[in-house]
């Protein structure tokens, strides 16, 4: 094998291991969005609660905030903007995936957004982890959040 042809394939394996990243957070939040979609809709009674897709999320939101009492209204619109903020992330790491084909061609933009909507939704977990003094899940949202950190750098610093 000649060594342009090898430089191109080795190229092309970095450029797969990038989309991979883009394609594994794609997934992951799709998950995760309609999963909460499910556990909001048990929260409303749509869904019974013994249904075992949808473990209590809502009654985990109500547990966190009870150490300052938050009202019960709130945990509907906490949970609410979660949803929400994971369907954005997922639309616009879908989004990303479908527009990489390299760091050179890449919308840089659409990159951008969905590492930007991913780290801030965790950034935002860890401080409200901090402020409701829930440590039983601030390792998960740290693990997380490096791990998308991580990603991103390795996006952008893996030579193509």
């Amino acid at each position: 094998m000649d060594p342009e042809t090898s430089t191109s394939m080795k190229a092309l394996t970095v450029v797969a291991i990038k989309r991979g990243l883009l394609l594994y957070w794609s997934l992951w939040f799709t998950v995760v969005f309609a999963m909460n979609i499910f556990h909001g809709l048990q929260a409303l009674g749509v869904i019974d609660k013994g249904w075992e897709i949808a473990p209590g999320r809502f009654a985990l939101i109500s547990s966190t905030t009870a150490i300052y009492g938050v009202p019960a209204g709130a945990h509907g619109a906490l949970m609410l903007g979660v949803i929400v903020w994971e369907g954005f992330a997922a639309g616009a790491f879908w989004r990303a995936f479908h527009k990489f084909h390299g760091l050179t061609n890449a919308d840089r933009r659409a990159l951008a957004v969905a590492f930007f909507l991913a780290l801030s939704l965790f950034a935002t977990f860890l401080v409200a982890d901090g402020f409701f003094v829930n440590h039983l899940y601030e390792a998960t949202h740290l693990k997380i959040f490096v791990t998308q950190l991580a990603s991103l750098l390795g996006i952008y610093l893996l030579p193509e």
